[in-house]
């Protein structure tokens, strides 16, 4: 039976499965002067990037070979800055409502993982020039900010690539994806097939994000589909508060 991955793990799985196998299958790229030059690069195209705030909603949709639909749905909240960025979930109406009237929808600590709080708790990925990366998960209910070690990047809905964290699409794969037909109205269209699956993103040109991006498969029992909107800009940047907040690290979660 197929089950439907816990949201927090869909941006990552989506870019293992849209993206990675598009590095996969790229050539090797040649010799750079120096082994500063990648990194050096990867360092002005994130400057060049215009600031964005994006409301952004993934969306599965599944067939199993048991004949049942599944369908899971979540909206993430995304602040792009220079050599930052801010996730925080969306929470849908009802939910809000339900903790409004004091239920309590977490489940508790299990031994050995993070507490419930973590999951879906907004993420704080920060990229210095030099290449190394920054990933905190803000806790708002404890007032802590808790920074994540590599090995538990996973865990918390990163997955490990800055290029995604930050333009949702790697600008490196859609050179790899063909292009259809001139812009139109700012957005470029690009188009992948790789054996069943065909993967389109439909990319802002002037603020550098894909507006839309769907993948499935060749029958229709398989459809990822993200849509990105822009937000207006926060008076008061989310990350703010955090800043007074007391310091852990992912340790600080486990039993």
């Amino acid at each position: 039976m197929k089950l439907t991955p816990p949201s927090s793990l869909l941006p990552s799985l989506l870019a293992a499965a849209l993206w990675l196998p598009l590095a996969a299958s790229a050539q090797p790229a040649p010799p750079t002067q120096g082994a500063a030059a990648p990194v050096q690069a990867a360092t002005a195209a994130m400057r060049a990037a215009p600031p964005v705030d994006l409301r952004v909603t993934y969306h599965t949709r599944t067939i199993g070979r048991d004949g049942v639909l599944r369908q899971a749905t979540h909206t993430n909240h995304v602040h792009r800055r220079v050599g930052m960025v801010w996730t925080e979930r969306e929470l849908p109406a009802a939910l809000l409502q339900s903790q409004g009237h004091g239920h309590d929808h977490d489940h508790g600590p299990h031994a050995g993982h993070a507490h419930d709080e973590a999951n879906g708790a907004p993420l704080l990925v920060r990229r210095s020039d030099d290449g190394q990366e920054k990933v905190e998960v803000i806790l708002a209910k404890t007032r802590r900010v808790i920074e994540v070690d590599r090995a538990h990047h996973g865990n918390v809905g990163y997955g490990g690539s800055w290029d995604t964290q930050y333009w949702l699409v790697p600008p490196a794969a859609l050179q790899r994806m063909e292009r259809l037909g001139p812009p139109k109205a700012g957005v470029q269209r690009y188009r992948q097939v790789q054996g069943e699956a065909t993967t389109t993103v439909d990319w802002d040109m002037a603020g550098q994000y894909p507006r839309r991006i769907e993948r499935s498969d060749a029958h229709g029992t398989e459809i990822t589909q993200v849509t990105a909107t822009r937000l207006p800009t926060p008076a008061v940047a989310p990350w703010k508060a955090s800043e007074s907040f007391d310091r852990g690290d992912y340790s600080d979660l486990l039993d």
